[in-house]
């Protein structure tokens, strides 16, 4: 009987998130609070800066969809859980947190550098990111598609493939 590596790495998904809910001892289920699904959306044409990617039409561009998962965690922290789907197979993308829409200001989202704040598309346009923040996170959220393959700020880059807006930080 073959093996079903999809059921083991939802499980492992499912032990690895219970395993980081502890720290420094047993943390109960209702010191972190409820968590907060956000709606992903494609960018509206005129906020693109650059138009579309060469050879990708407006429906290939905006068929990414996508959720954000955010919860608190009680030391503090966020962790965020986003999915998404429709991206463009094996694409490079990389994830910013918009801290101020005017004037405009972001930064990576999660450590910066190759393969941390990125995001890679398998073959069917799906791809899962965890990343854990030490604050509650910006305004919105920018997922940038980097059409030449390079997680680099050459011109190959075209903002806000998907957004979303963060909610306010919930009160404790």
């Amino acid at each position: 009987m073959p093996l079903n590596t999809s059921a083991i790495s939802s499980f492992a998904a499912v032990v690895a998130l219970a395993l980081s809910l502890v720290v420094g001892g047993a943390v109960h289920a209702t010191e972190v609070s409820e968590a907060f699904i956000i709606p992903l959306f494609p960018q509206k044409e005129r906020d693109l800066m650059k138009g579309f990617p060469p050879g990708m039409t407006p429906y290939s561009f905006w068929a990414a969809r996508g959720t954000a998962k955010l919860t608190k965690r009680a030391d503090q922290s966020v962790l965020i859980e986003f999915e998404f789907e429709g991206l463009i197979p094996y694409g490079v993308y990389t994830l910013w947190n918009v801290l101020e829409t005017e004037p405009f200001k972001d930064e990576s989202l999660g450590e910066f550098g190759a393969g941390k704040h990125s995001v890679v598309a398998d073959g069917n346009g799906r791809a899962h990111k965890v990343v854990v923040l030490d604050k509650w996170p910006g305004k919105e959220f920018l997922l940038d598609y980097h059409a030449d393959g390079r997680l680099s700020q050459a011109k190959g880059v075209y903002p806000g493939a998907l957004w979303g807006k963060f909610p306010p930080e919930p009160k404790r």
